[in-house]
């Protein structure tokens, strides 16, 4: 399982307190997410991204690539070499800063590499789509063009070349929730009924900061406060934002909310499995790590019996269900009995502005 960050009015006073937004997302999303990490802001000038193969080397805000510009081009470093990362768009300028943005924390259940590294962006006759996704999705519609071995990028595609998530129940399936930024420059987001998003509200920056995980929203909430100077601030308590329904937070303030049909939460063997290791892989109680899980070997028939194996199928079948289900338990109570006291990855005192 992925996490997601995504805050829809950002307001800062300067660039250093952005790059202090991005290097502290990177350390919540990186304290359980290890296979990359990536973000994107909307700001007054454009639009800037980045993607690396690891949080920990997130030093800001296009820190690392000015420190890779600052060396001659035939010096070669392990840097260069071994903690990939790219940049796209325009970085804002110094001063004050007032936009979206999003984030995204990565667990590969595909190659980890940076072209399948969040968030992604593609363009059509409209503009600039840029998302991040959270689950695990297969596409069974009509074939549309790949550039990366993510199943994301069916979510993406949805949007450059269908309409968008009224076209996820055309061929999607699996599970889902997706933050991004459209054409336009609005923030949206979006989930399904089992991955979740939760909400907080600051009422003196009217910004909603919307996370995988309720307690990045409550660390987030008081960071943007404290870029304004804001004290006994208004914020709502997280709550979980509704499923099958599309909201898109626009510049003025207003909110659209729009639903979309429910898709196929079915998916082939394998596709199941990986939600399992992802989930566990994450932390998440009750699912067990990469290689906990491998589907049993399909019985010898006996000797004397005269009817063939049956062919196994593409989807979960009643017995593979029931055979996961049973592992999901054991896993929960392993899970009781391991369980580790969660700490923070950062102090009030260590903010540093």
């Amino acid at each position: 399982m992925c996490k997601l960050i995504a805050i829809s009015r950002v307001s800062t006073k300067n660039s250093k307190q952005a790059s202090l937004l991005v290097k502290r997302s990177s350390e919540l999303l990186g304290a359980s997410q290890k296979d990359g990490f990536g973000f994107s802001l909307k700001h007054q000038s454009g639009q800037y991204s980045e993607r690396y193969l690891s949080a920990d080397y997130v030093a800001g805000l296009g820190t690392l690539k000015e420190s890779v510009d600052m060396l001659k081009s035939n010096i070669r470093t392990k840097l260069i070499e071994g903690i990939d990362f790219d940049t796209a768009g325009v970085k804002p300028k110094k001063g004050a800063i007032q936009g979206c943005f999003i984030a995204h924390g990565r667990t590969a259940t595909c190659g980890k590499t940076i072209e399948n590294t969040h968030p992604f962006t593609g363009m059509n006759e409209h503009g600039t789509w840029t998302i991040a996704h959270n689950g695990i999705v297969e596409w069974s519609g009509v074939k549309l063009p790949l550039h990366t071995t993510c199943d994301s990028e069916h979510l993406l595609n949805c949007f450059l070349h269908l309409d968008g998530e009224q076209s996820f129940k055309d061929g999607i399936s699996g599970y889902a929730a997706v933050i991004g930024i459209d054409p336009l420059g609005n923030m949206f987001v979006l989930r399904d009924n089992k991955a979740p998003l939760y909400m907080s509200y600051i009422v003196e920056l009217d910004s909603y900061v919307i996370c995988t995980d309720k307690s990045h929203c409550e660390e987030l909430t008081k960071m943007l406060c404290d870029f304004n100077s804001i004290k006994n601030a208004n914020i709502s308590t997280p709550m979980m934002l509704a499923d099958y329904v599309k909201h898109v937070f626009y510049d003025n303030g207003e909110i659209s909310s729009v639903e979309f049909p429910k898709f196929d939460n079915k998916m082939s063997y394998a596709s199941t499995a990986g939600i399992y290791r992802s989930l566990g892989s994450a932390g998440v109680h009750g699912y067990g790590g990469y290689g906990s899980y491998s589907k049993p070997a399909t019985p010898i028939p006996s000797v004397v019996t005269s009817t063939p194996p049956a062919t196994p199928s593409d989807v979960v079948d009643a017995e593979e269900q029931a055979i996961l289900d049973a592992y999901m338990e054991q896993s929960k109570e392993r899970s009781k009995k391991n369980q580790r006291k969660q700490v923070k990855p950062w102090k009030d005192s260590d903010y540093g502005y």
